[in-house]
Parts: structure tokens; sequence; C-alpha cells
């Protein structure tokens, strides 16, 4: 099972989590021995590719990460800023970048990610995963910290556990412990979980289910809770699911009751297709300004919505109290695929 997760402290929520998934792992259980990385993709910077780093010596913290996993996303500004203390100190981030999506290998694409995100380390690229593989890994976020020797030190994937990282960066480099304010995350126990919009681990809400043949007119009504219910006609693929030309006036759409104070979701337009418009309803009117995620914008429709232009995740709705909330999202035209839908704590 290849997932993104959040790595959360509420004792409650985490014995939920803990029957569909290990959020620690002893460093015994993972890769003991710094793996090769023969074989990657390359080393690559914001404007295409770089030269690899010196890593004889130091201390090194591998992250497996991919740029369309928010909970990839935000760890950036954590990493970003261990590195930035600790690397004149002898600590190397290497930032592995393993896609889960076949559209995320392209090198032009984390190109714009590392720009997009701002990205201060090393970055390499894994396409095919064999790193991924050598490091027995099967999660995104993943950390493996080794020390100057090469052994493993620390390892633990998913979101937070930065103090407990930072700890174990010092103490690789033999520094003190240092004592300041707790820098964790809090996730309420009620944050929606991440959909996947595909057949293989799709998270769908309509009675019927995925209709087998793969194209079909859905008819979703009162749809339940952290499940995409879809109406109008679609198209569903193993990853994703895909919007058709309107039937009758209707318009491939779907709809979420979620918990979180923001959603993002993962979309691709189809391979020589016109940038697409995506309108986004919350709470049965079109978004407000006050909750318009970064990506959002006034469409030609004079209805808020996003372009979609490239294949990656789009912020839609940011900076409202964490409450319940119904999002719709309608597609006018043919060839918009969804992969998932994250929601923000």
């Amino acid at each position: 099972m290849s997932r993104s997760f959040r790595i959360v402290t509420n004792m409650t929520l985490a014995v939920l989590v803990v029957l569909t998934s290990i959020l620690f792992l002893a460093p015994e259980n993972a890769q003991s021995q710094e793996p090769s990385l023969e074989g990657n993709g390359g080393w690559i910077g914001p404007r295409g590719p770089v030269p690899p780093p010196d890593l004889e010596g130091k201390v090194v913290l591998f992250d497996f990460w991919d740029y369309t996993c928010i909970n990839c996303i935000r760890t950036f500004p954590h990493l970003n800023a261990l590195y930035k203390k600790y690397k004149n100190r002898g600590l190397v981030v290497v930032a592995i970048h393993a896609p889960e999506f076949s559209f995320a290998a392209e090198p032009k694409r984390v190109e714009n990610a590392i720009r997009l995100y701002k990205l201060t380390f090393p970055v390499l690229l894994d396409k095919n995963q064999r790193l991924w593989n050598r490091f027995h890994n099967h999660y995104w976020p993943a950390d493996y910290l080794f020390d100057r020797k090469g052994h493993l030190v620390y390892h633990a994937f998913g979101e937070g556990g930065y103090d407990l990282l930072e700890g174990q960066i010092r103490q690789a480099l033999h520094l003190s412990p240092e004592m300041g304010p707790s820098n964790e995350p809090e996730f309420p126990e009620s944050l929606t979980p991440e959909l996947y919009a595909g057949t293989d681990r799709g998270h769908i809400g309509n009675p019927s289910g995925f209709h087998p043949e793969g194209m079909a007119l859905y008819a979703g009504n009162s749809p339940p809770p952290s499940l995409i219910t879809l109406r109008g006609p679609w198209r569903t693929e193993a990853d994703r699911i895909v919007s058709r030309r309107p039937i009758n006036g209707k318009s491939s759409s779907l709809t979420v009751i979620y918990h979180g104070t923001g959603v993002n979701a993962v979309l691709k337009r189809a391979e020589g297709k016109k940038p697409l418009d995506v309108l986004v309803y919350l709470d049965g009117k079109p978004l407000l300004e006050k909750g318009f995620g970064k990506d959002i914008r006034i469409l030609s429709s004079h209805r808020p919505g996003i372009l979609l232009r490239e294949a990656r995740m789009y912020s839609l709705v940011s900076g409202l109290p964490f409450s319940e909330h119904r999002l719709e999202l309608v597609f006018p035209d043919r060839g918009a695929a969804l992969y998932t839908l994250t929601f923000n704590p």
C-alpha cells in the first residue's frame, strides 16, 4: 500500500490510523545501511540538471516526496528550515522525487515544482522508483536519516514529528539538545482524509459505485460525507476520473461533504486540449473571495474557479474556519482528469 500520510499526536486518531498503517518504523525495520544511489534519474534544480552534491562523510536526510502530494508539500518549509540551519554543520537533505502518478515523472514538471515551492535542498529524480524499492519505501513523505558512517539512525513517514527529527539530526551531528517551543502541527480528528478518484483506490459515494464499463451518466443524490459523489457524464479509469462532453445539458460534476479549512485537487487536462475551466462552489454558492485558494480566479463565465493548464495539485479553498462544508466542482468541458482531493487542517 503506497499512500501519503500525516503523523498524528492525538491518541484517539492515532489508534484509528494504526489499524491500517504504521506511522513510525524503527531503524532496524528499514534499510540499515545507506543504499546506493546508482541508476537514479539525475540531479535536478529549478532550471534543469545540476551536479550531484558531495555526500561523503555527511549526515544525510533522504526525503521521499511527490509534487502532487499535499502531505509532502506541507513539510517543505520545515525541511528548508532544517537544511538552512544545519547545512554548514554537515547535514545534506536529499529530496528523492518518486512520482505517484505517471505524469509527475516528467523532469520539467518537477523543475516547476522546485520553483513553485522554493526548495533549497538537492533534488534527485527516481522516475522508475528504483531508489524507492532499494530503500524498501512505501509512503509519501518518508524520511531516512543516515549518520556520517552511512548507518540508518532514524526513519519515519508522514507529516509532523519535526521536533523529533531535528533532535535526531542534532544527535547525528554530535550537537547538544536544543530546547525551544514545539513546532508540531495539529490535525483535528474529524479532518477528512485524502480521497482518491480512480477505480483502484477510489472513494465514491454513488450507491451504484463505479460503472463497470468506465463510461456512464451518474446521478448522485444525497451525497454521504467524506466520499466523492459523481453527477453527469464521466469516464472512470484506474487512477483518475475524466470529464466528458455534456449530455442533455448536464456537465460532469462532483460533490464532497468534508471537514477542513481548505481543499486541494490533483488535476490534469488531456494532451492537446486548450486550458479548461473548473468551477468551484462551496456550501451551495459560488466560492466567496474569503475562501479563495491561491489558484482560484474569476473565469470568463464570471464565476470563480481554476484555469486548468498544468498537471499538478491546485489549491481550491483556503483559510476558512475548520468545519463541515459541501464542495461542488463543475467541469463544463471534456478532458479534465481528477486524481485526488486533499483537505487542510
